[in-house]
């Protein structure tokens, strides 16, 4: 019998672990959320600490963050819109976005995304040279602003 708890404790610390290093998990306030970044070039702890600090100053955000967010990605930029979903875009060889909408230039520039009618926050990448403090705070502020856009869609309401 003892064997077989401890086997049990064993094999829930590695599901702890891998769960833990590849989300922000919060089992006090039942939150978890994946965060997907590149293997090599990706930056999984800035986005933690920027969750952490949005659970210290900000709890309602927290709180949209953990119940209607369940992935945080990490791009090179904030993927707008689709090209392919514009008709102005079908079968033109080379058009510029901003020509198309100056919005989807400033879009793909922000610090971070809330994908309409998903789940999902686009956080933009750290660039060569930037102040890690201020990539934090910016991060932040993206997710702040993104967990209440996806409130607001999915419940239909504004903050």
């Amino acid at each position: 019998m003892t064997r077989y708890a401890v086997a049990g404790g064993l094999l829930l610390v590695v599901v702890w672990g891998w769960t833990a290093s590849f989300s922000w998990l919060d089992v006090s306030a039942l939150c978890r959320v994946r965060i997907e970044v590149e293997l090599l070039e990706g930056d999984r702890g800035s986005i933690k600490e920027a969750i952490a600090v949005v659970r210290r100053e900000d709890p309602v955000a927290y709180r949209d963050l953990c119940r209607w967010v369940d992935r945080i990605q990490e791009e090179r930029e904030c993927m707008a819109g689709d090209p392919q979903a514009d008709p102005r875009l079908r079968g033109a060889s080379v058009i510029s976005l901003a020509q198309v909408d100056p919005a989807l230039a400033r879009a793909h520039d922000a610090a971070g995304c809330y994908m309409r009618g998903s789940r999902v926050i686009v956080l933009r990448r750290p660039r060569e040279g930037d102040d890690h403090a201020a990539l934090l705070r910016e991060r932040v502020e993206a997710i702040k602003r993104s967990a209440g856009y996806a409130r607001a869609f999915w419940t239909g309401a504004s903050r």
